[in-house]
């Protein structure tokens, strides 16, 4: 059993403490600024989930608790560092949701305070430990795709402007970039590799924050990510892998992805060239059949509705699923216990570099989407006045 003690009452902690059972944890002390709510934080727990003597406190307080193992920090980016080394300090493996620090620097200055304290510390980007993504990275190290030459991701969200949310509060790290595009930035690192190069656009809104994002990647092997991520807009927040062999759609949200469909093409010779004016011969009416309304009905049943169903698994394509456990959050706790067991100090799945290089490709866009000049009012047509 894990002891934890969680630093913060929000959302977030809630639904990492209510997960806490697939891990075999229970929480032992609860740190925040405010008791009370402290108080209906662990009152709203299962007894399963927490100890008999769980104590409240302050920050220093919940890490210096008899029976912590790990401290859990939710607060906002601001003050992880702070909390990160008062858990450093306590010999305390910690788990830090995301972003893990507002920049890339700030996040340096974390690992290079746990790697001297000697202590484990990671990232809580929960994508990274679900059993559907864990499933797409075998996929690509099987080839399955063929060699993956794009990725496609989005996070897009629709909110009402507040100054008063640490969504548009840039001084606790909001942005949509920090809030949603750093959820397909880290898998983008992780399924296609190091970046050679980075384009971003975006909008500023009224409180300063970036409330539109997109993010083209180069990677090293020459593939594309093309990345986006918004506080204003909606969108079905799915994410596409595409390869020379194959693609992987995979359902949204791109947070907590859990199905998916592989589309075998294999490769063509020369795309659509030997049609119509390529001649008569058997490629030709191949073609020719593929485009018949039999042939098209035909498609339609293999891949969608109950064929496709049953077709799920075959060679060559079909319908993946990989649910995660409980609400899905439990599986980063699992590894941190899993860590601890091994007396490890930092996770093979998700070390603290890939968390660097996703800030410092963060910070990268940001400053271009800041820097950019604004355009302004658009000329008026000829005949018309200003």
């Amino acid at each position: 059993m894990t002891g934890w003690a969680i630093l913060g009452t929000g959302a977030v902690a809630a639904k990492f403490a209510l997960d806490l059972g697939q891990a075999g944890g229970r929480v032992v002390a609860v740190g925040s600024r405010d008791p009370d709510r402290a108080r209906a934080f662990l009152a709203n727990l299962p007894a399963r989930l927490k100890t008999p003597d769980a104590r409240i406190g302050s920050a220093a307080d919940a890490v210096q608790a008899p029976g912590v193992q790990a401290v859990y920090i939710a607060t906002p980016p601001s003050l992880h560092e702070t909390q990160a080394q008062l858990a450093f300090a306590a010999g305390r493996a910690v788990l830090i949701e995301k972003p893990i620090a507002p920049d890339a620097p700030t996040a340096r200055r974390i690992a290079e305070a746990a790697a001297l304290a000697g202590v484990f510390c990671m990232e809580a980007l929960w994508t990274r430990f679900l059993p559907m993504t864990r499933q797409i990275s075998g996929l690509l190290d099987r080839q399955a795709l063929g060699e993956v030459r794009a990725f496609q991701a989005d996070f897009m969200g629709s909110d009402r402007p507040d100054p008063g949310l640490s969504l548009f509060d840039p001084a606790l790290g909001g942005g949509a970039l920090l809030h949603r595009g750093i959820y397909p930035l880290s898998l983008a690192l992780l399924f296609l590799g190091p970046v050679q190069a980075l384009t971003a656009t975006g909008r500023l809104g009224a409180t300063g924050v970036e409330e539109e994002a997109v993010i083209v990647l180069t990677h090293r092997s020459g593939a594309i990510s093309t990345l986006r991520s918004s506080l204003r807009g909606g969108g079905a927040n799915g994410m596409t892998l595409s390869g020379t062999e194959a693609s992987l759609v995979v359902e949204g949200p791109v947070f907590r992805p859990f199905r998916a469909q592989l589309l075998r093409h294999g490769q063509r010779q020369g795309g659509m060239t030997g049609g119509i004016a390529g001649g008569t011969g058997g490629g030709y009416r191949m073609r020719g059949w593929r485009e018949s309304g039999p042939a098209q009905a035909l498609n339609r049943l293999l891949t969608a509705g109950p064929l496709a169903e049953l077709l799920a698994g075959r060679p060559g394509g079909g319908l993946l699923r990989a649910p995660p456990l409980g609400n899905g959050y439990g599986h980063q706790a699992v590894e941190v216990a899993r860590a601890l067991a091994a007396a490890e100090r930092q996770s093979p799945l998700f070390p603290l570099a890939d968390s660097i290089e996703a800030l410092r490709l963060t910070d990268q866009a940001r400053d271009l989407i800041r820097n950019a000049v604004q355009p302004g009012p658009a000329a008026p047509e000829s005949g018309e006045t200003a």
